[in-house]
């Protein structure tokens, strides 16, 4: 990812509607193994802020490849420590961490499986890895060039990666239901545009319909408190040893 991406991202992840409901999302999933976590692994961890709140629950290591990332964290989140490492060669021990968090990073590697396998390994038994990650190759669209995307899930693929890990899937849902209509609109709208040569853009700055979609998020979240939803843009699941 290019670093002016990178810049979006840590100019608007402290506030915006999406970034503040993941975090909650992730918050409510990891709850039971948080409570007795003391290391935290944010694999992928972009300008870091996505995995900064865990610094309440224990020592948060942020993994990226990108140094432009990592300077970011470096300078922005002092109590995250970040390695430069793919998350398909960690180098760390295994059974490291209690918990360890991937937000929209296997879309963007080479081998999401060996990604998945190194994930597993780090894994302490009887912690936690939660994976959240774009769903549904038809609703790809030009950010998915930007951030360097590769591939989009289904719930039942993100659940056989894990599996296919060791792990155990205890939860498997599709988030942000809410927005699948405007993002199929939105891939129409950039496939019409890629005919036309119309440059790929970023979509972290587009913050117009934040009053609309936070408070349809935070009541999407209280469903997932209790429910599964079988479709959305994004897919979660939680795994354990």
């Amino acid at each position: 990812m290019e670093v002016e991406e990178y810049a979006r991202i840590a100019a608007v992840e402290d506030d915006h509607w999406w970034y503040r409901n993941t975090r909650a999302l992730a918050a409510d999933l990891l709850d039971p193994w948080l409570r007795r976590a003391s290391r935290i692994l944010d694999a992928g961890c972009g300008p870091g802020g996505n995995g900064a709140w865990l610094h309440a629950h224990g020592d948060v290591v942020g993994v990226d490849l990108s140094p432009d990332a990592l300077a970011f964290v470096h300078a922005r989140r002092p109590t995250t420590r970040p390695v430069r490492a793919r998350v398909e060669a960690l180098p760390f021990d295994d059974g490291a961490y209690d918990v360890v968090v991937g937000l929209t990073i296997l879309y963007t590697v080479d081998d999401d499986a060996c990604a998945v396998a190194e994930l597993a390994r780090v894994l302490r038994p009887g912690g936690a890895l939660l994976l959240i990650e774009p769903a549904f190759p038809a609703l790809g669209r030009a950010h998915d060039a930007t951030v360097h995307g590769r591939r989009r899930y289904r719930r039942a693929e993100l659940s056989e990666l894990a599996a296919r890990a060791g792990l155990t899937v205890v939860r498997a849902s599709y988030a942000y239901a809410f927005l699948a209509p405007p993002a199929a609109a939105l891939g129409a709208l950039d496939r019409v545009r890629r005919r036309r040569d119309v440059p790929a853009g970023s979509d972290v700055d587009k913050r117009a319909l934040d009053r609309v979609f936070a408070p349809l998020a935070d009541r999407e979240r209280r469903w997932l408190a209790g429910h599964d939803l079988p479709f959305g843009t994004s897919v979660v699941v939680v795994a354990t040893w």
